[in-house]
């Protein structure tokens, strides 16, 4: 359990490495592809339960130390989207080895596309209205055309570092 989170731990600070350092420079049509939002609902899908909500957690408080949004926020989005896919992984739908090619794809799409409008309307709950910017929409089909592409790989990942890959065999 512990070698799970120290992998996991690790892994996750490499996303938010890969969100500041990366993700958050690269816009598209003014929108960032959110990874941190990504990993934990690949690590859920991978099936891993205390790995995903801790991953959620991770990444999203450690991204809050570098935003201008309100502390704790994105950990919020984290959690909730790393809890919703490790239902959907504990039923097997998003499995890699058992289910369609296309179907963790569409899983991340959907949470890609459902994480910005969680993320403002949190903002909104905490009477922070400066989140919302830009287009929402723009936001949520950009960053579910990009959870897409970028599920299988990294569902992979998360089922490496939460040593599920090593259980099996």
């Amino acid at each position: 359990m512990i070698r799970e989170l120290f992998l996991t731990f690790l892994a996750s600070l490499v996303a938010v490495a890969l969100q500041l350092v990366v993700f958050s420079t690269i816009h598209i049509s003014g929108v960032a592809v959110m990874i941190i939002w990504l990993w934990p609902l690949c690590v859920g899908l991978a099936g891993s339960t205390t790995a995903a909500l801790f991953s959620g957690l991770v990444t999203g408080i450690f991204f809050d130390t570098h935003a201008a949004t309100p502390f704790g926020l994105s950990a919020v989005v984290a959690v909730i989207i790393a809890y919703l896919a490790v239902r959907l992984g504990r039923e097997g739908v998003g499995d890699l080895d058992s289910a369609a090619w296309w179907v963790a794809p569409v899983i991340a799409a959907a949470g890609g596309f459902f994480a910005p409008a969680v993320f403002v309307l949190s903002g909104l709950f905490l009477l922070d209205f400066g989140l919302w910017r830009g287009s929402v929409l723009d936001a949520m089909i950009i960053n579910s055309i990009a959870f897409f592409v970028l599920a299988r790989p990294l569902v992979r990942v998360a089922s490496w570092s939460s040593g599920l890959i090593r259980s099996r065999r």
